[in-house]
């Protein structure tokens, strides 16, 4: 090669400007081409070193850092800031094949055990096939995994110069300063009560990577995946165009290239589908995404909202100082029965103040902070000083500095806003509705709960323990413990998207695959319907989301109620019915579906909650074939595949990314 006409190509067609400097080093003790190799360092501003001994490589490598150090230190404040991609804070990520060994050995050395304990039942089939479903469910479920274990974050660093005044200006990197920020840190930062239900924000590297996404699966079951954190955009964000795996829209790319190059502030609209409830649902629409470069970094932040009530929301709020009563402080949060979104802030004390305070739940904290609120001299300090700090007068950055707490006030003073317009809900629900027809309902549809659900992430409910006819001494969780995360719920974002277009719809749901330990559980009452239904603010041709009401029942009252119907002949048609012609015939098998197929009601009891083309799949076809439902494919492209058991002689199995 001529080296020369090389560099002039790429590297000297804008003298004096170099945009590679060029460092050498020549390896061994005798060595030739030393000429060549310096002037190529020399010639493009870089620096030459010659290594003869494995004693000498970690001090000469290291000569290029005063080299590089030399540009930035003249140029004073202008220092560069180093993001790092997302990261789990462990002491070493690189053991996920020892820990999935490890976790095999523990199940197999539990089934030994259980084969010692009693041979005879281990070996019936009936457990053997369960077993197996159980294991075969194990590794199909790709959203298994507990991340509680593991902290997320990215770290930031900034170089280190000696400033000092002295009479030969040296330029010297005396170290480096950074810091580590945890992912739910940033994921509070972005404020999900602003995008509204169904909306997410994410953030993009400079290389595509995603640092935060709601569609992150960086652990599966337990594990840390072996690529976790090099997922690409492209791989969260499934474009809906009918193309087959790996073959991205052409659109899609384009979309990418723009963020990767972390310099343009625009908005695009794209036909997306969006998989959710542990991917067995999915919903499809256009999405409108708008992005903007984050200032000072790698990053570029993405709003993803979805089309019609994703673009408009509810703004109200209560001045928290212009409530008065005449018996003194309002409160609008009394009784047990609510809840607060617990990953959101609402308000919160500093850690490094005197006056901080630990409190038993979210909801205490709440209240905690409403009282203060009333009270004279209150202000709203934020987390964090805002962009324009510099126009702030001095008195509210005095303030700012003094307050041993900070709130998110527009969330605040909508939650306040929301707990005064639903106070009516902690009276007693059930006494209202004490004439013999609520009681005649409550009955014949086995009531157990009512609930309610607002942007502002609070929750409100109501138990009617008289109807239930469920066991006291049952492990089942209640609804306060597993649906308290308001506009994040499974239920309120199908509520919202079906009731937008159809507002007197409810929808249906039960737990998946709740038939699975057959009708004995069904029996005592313990599998629960849920219902809900989406409450929309409407101003001219504008709609947004408000709330979500519903209530929970008996499975086995809908199941009773669900043969008395369709065992019998209808009335409207007189006599011509005959017992055949009905579902209690053996010509019929009768089946309710939810808007995504899966099974509300059947006759056999175990169908309950599984997907309809698991029970009779021929019928599925044909459903699809009819445009009653449509296929959609889902590509899951943080999959976890399983290398199989013959290959090799080991008996584990191996995680291998797709």
């Amino acid at each position: 090669y001529n080296f020369k006409e090389i560099f002039e190509t790429y590297n000297w067609k804008n003298l004096p400007f170099m945009p590679v400097r060029v460092f050498t080093y020549l390896l061994g003790k005798e060595v030739a081409d030393v000429r060549e190799v310096k002037w190529m360092a020399c010639a493009n501003r870089g620096y030459y070193v010659h290594l003869s001994t494995l004693a000498e490589v970690r001090e000469q490598v290291l000569q290029y850092v005063p080299v590089m150090a030399r540009p930035m230190v003249l140029h004073k404040d202008k220092h560069p800031t180093i993001w790092t991609p997302v990261y789990a804070d462990t002491t070493d990520p690189s053991m996920t094949d020892w820990l999935w060994e490890k976790k095999e050995c523990n199940e197999q050395k539990q089934r030994s055990m259980n084969f010692r304990k009693d041979r005879q039942k281990f070996m019936e089939p009936d457990e053997q096939e369960k077993r197996n479903i159980d294991k075969l469910r194990k590794f199909q479920d790709q959203t298994a995994g507990d991340t509680t274990k593991y902290r997320f974050m990215t770290s930031v660093s900034m170089p280190v110069f000696d400033k000092r005044d002295t009479a030969m200006k040296v330029a010297y990197l005396l170290g480096v300063a950074g810091t580590d920020v945890p992912v739910e840190d940033i994921l509070k930062i972005l404020k999900p009560h602003w995008l509204g239900v169904n909306a997410y924000a994410f953030i993009v590297t400079n290389n595509g990577y995603v640092l935060v996404h709601p569609d992150l699966r960086p652990v599966f079951q337990g594990i840390l995946k072996p690529s976790y954190n090099s997922v690409d955009m492209t791989d969260v964000e499934l474009m809906d165009d009918g193309q087959g795996p790996h073959n991205f829209s052409k659109k899609l790319l384009e979309f990418r290239e723009k963020l990767v190059q972390g310099n343009i502030t625009s908005s695009i609209s794209l036909p997306m589908k969006q998989h959710f409830d542990n991917m067995k649902r999915v919903m499809r629409g256009i999405r409108f995404y708008y992005y903007k470069p984050i200032r000072d970094s790698p990053f570029t932040l993405v709003v993803s909202l979805p089309d019609h009530y994703g673009r408009y929301q509810v703004d109200a709020v209560v001045e928290t100082h212009l409530l008065k009563s005449s018996k003194g402080k309002l409160n609008f949060f009394e009784g047990k029965n609510w809840k607060v979104h617990p990953d959101w802030l609402y308000c919160k004390y500093r850690m490094d103040t005197e006056e901080t305070q630990s409190f038993l739940s979210p909801e205490e904290e709440v209240e905690h902070f409403f009282a203060k609120t009333q009270s004279a001299g209150w202000n709203w300090p934020t987390q964090y000083p805002q962009a324009n700090a510099s126009a702030a007068s001095k008195s509210d950055k005095s303030a700012n500095k003094i307050k041993p707490y900070y709130c998110d006030r527009n969330l605040f003073l909508s939650l306040v806003f929301d707990a005064k317009v639903t106070s009516w809900f902690t009276k007693n629900v059930s006494a209202a509705s004490a004439e013999d027809k609520g009681k005649e309902f409550k009955q014949r549809f086995g009531l157990t709960l009512v609930f309610l659900a607002t942007r502002s992430g609070l929750t409100r409910w109501q138990d009617f323990p008289d109807s239930s006819g469920r066991d006291d001494s049952s492990n089942a969780p209640h609804f306060k413990d597993i649906h308290n995360k308001a506009i994040d719920e499974v239920w309120y974002k199908r509520a919202v998207e079906q009731n937008f277009d159809d507002p007197e719809r409810f929808v249906y749901s039960v737990p998946f695959n709740s038939g699975i330990l057959g009708s004995e559980v069904l029996d005592r009452n313990e599998t629960l319907v849920t219902a809900a239904n989406a409450i929309f603010v409407e101003n001219g041709d504008k709609k947004a989301p408000a709330a979500v009401v519903g209530f929970q029942f008996q499975h086995s009252a809908l199941h009773n109620l669900f043969i008395n119907i369709t065992h019998s002949c209808p009335t409207s048609i007189g006599g011509n019915c005959k017992p055949t012609q009905t579902c209690g015939s053996d010509s019929f098998e009768c089946y309710v579906l939810d808007s995504n197929a899966y099974i509300i009601l059947s006759e056999n009891k175990e169908h309950t909650g599984y997907f309809f083309g698991e029970v009779r799949g021929y019928v599925m076809e044909k459903l699809v074939e009819e445009a009653v439902y449509r296929r959609v494919h889902i590509y899951d492209y943080q999959g976890v595949c399983f290398i199989s058991e013959n290959q090799g002689s080991s008996r584990s199995n191996s995680l291998k990314n797709p």
